[in-house]
């Protein structure tokens, strides 16, 4: 190997290091302070509305950042706006912890929500302009696997740190000043994303739907899982710690399967093997019924490990479509519109399904899975029948 060429490989790693680093201490920052905020108004006596409400703002935020995000990372580059991001969700959340009022929280909790949009939206794209493309699927399932592990590492240190005082923000906060070292000292290796961008996020559907409509169905399995899975678990039967554990157990095959259908990305047709993962949840959505309250406890243990590594590897595959199809600007643009999908399909999916639920019972949870999958097919195949999706802009 070239020298030059041995030397970008290792600039190329080391933007997957600290792009990865910095977006698994964002995940657990947000699997930390989510439950954390929710907890401090409860025990403040606020009700459930305007809790659910106050952290609404949270990811409405989105909406209003995803437009921005391409010409943003084109004028700043990657690693600027994720440091700026970084010291801003530093900032506010010691702001939240010094004046714990609902009502200020609320513009509060909408600029964490920008600050995190454009961290986690210039994050992937930076990702995904590093990763080599002979080994993108094996890249991006090494990162899903590290950002996996910061959410849940997230609600078990405040487990320890407990939620009254300053204790659980400060811990956040000074994570959250590492990663900023480590960006601060990658400013001068950051990339530029540059070329034109479209400023419809709706184009970037259109230009590759299987990862639109992957990432939003995996948000909404994922959102509808952790919602109502226990619910509808102890409703048949299943005690209420085994139902939990079951969120545990779902989780833990996400991480573990990622590598492995990282490393199929890379050798079989990646929209192939999304058909294959949306298949295989929307069958074992219908057979929820019969694994969950199984005689055999492994049996539920075991289909449910299977289950949460499907649902993952959308989120995977998704990623690796949009960076095998976009370049330059338009990662931004593309990792942008990811966003969107997931915060409606976070948003859409319980709020329909758990009206459903009231209206018809339990089972129309994995009724609304085995809907939302098929979605998810019938949008795979009309791409396979359309042909090749139309070049994003050069």
């Amino acid at each position: 190997m070239e020298p030059d060429a041995r030397e970008a490989r290792g600039s190329d790693r080391r933007q997957l290091v600290v792009a990865t680093v910095t977006l698994a201490v964002a995940s657990f920052s947000h699997g930390l302070t989510v439950p954390l905020l929710s907890l401090v108004l409860d025990h403040q006596g606020i009700d459930e509305t305007l809790i659910g409400l106050n952290a609404g703002a949270y990811f409405i935020a989105v909406f209003a950042a995803a437009p921005l995000a391409s010409r943003v990372l084109r004028a700043r580059g990657p690693a600027l706006v994720m440091l700026a991001s970084i010291l801003a969700t530093a900032a506010l959340l010691g702001l939240l912890r010094a004046f714990p009022d609902v009502w200020l929280w609320f513009p509060l909790r909408f600029a964490l929500g920008m600050a995190a949009s454009f961290l986690w939206i210039a994050g992937e794209a930076w990702m995904n302009h590093a990763a080599a493309e002979s080994h993108r699927g094996r890249i991006i399932a090494v990162f899903g696997v590290v950002v996996s592990a910061g959410f849940a590492l997230g609600p078990l240190i405040l487990s320890l740190t407990g939620t009254d005082g300053w204790a659980p923000f400060l811990v956040t906060i000074a994570l959250l000043l590492v990663a900023a070292a480590v960006l601060a000292g990658a400013l001068g290796s950051s990339p530029r994303l540059e070329g034109p961008t479209s400023v419809r996020l709706a184009r970037y559907v259109l230009l590759a739907p299987v990862a639109a409509f992957g990432y939003f169905v995996f948000a909404a399995g994922d959102a509808m899982l952790l919602t109502f899975l226990p619910i509808y678990a102890v409703g048949l039967g299943v005690g209420e710690t085994h139902a939990i554990r079951l969120l545990t157990v779902m989780a833990l095959g996400s991480m573990a399967l990622q590598y492995p259908v990282g490393w199929l990305a890379d050798r079989v047709s990646n929209r192939a093997l999304a058909a294959a993962m949306g298949a295989a949840l929307l069958a074992g959505s219908a057979l929820l019924p019969w694994a969950i309250p199984h005689p055999a406890a492994a049996v539920g243990v075991v289909f449910m490990f299977v289950y949460g590594g499907a649902l993952g590897a959308l989120y995977t595959l998704s990623l690796v479509l949009v960076g095998r199809r976009f370049r330059g600007a338009d990662l931004g643009g593309a990792s942008a519109m990811l966003a969107v999908m997931f915060c409606i399909g976070s948003f859409l999916w319980p709020s329909v399904g758990g009206a459903a639920m009231d209206r018809f019972g339990a089972d129309a949870m994995p009724v609304s899975l085995v809907i939302a999958y098929a979605l998810f097919l019938a949008v795979v195949a009309a791409a396979r029948l359309h042909g090749r999706a139309p070049r994003a802009p050069a």
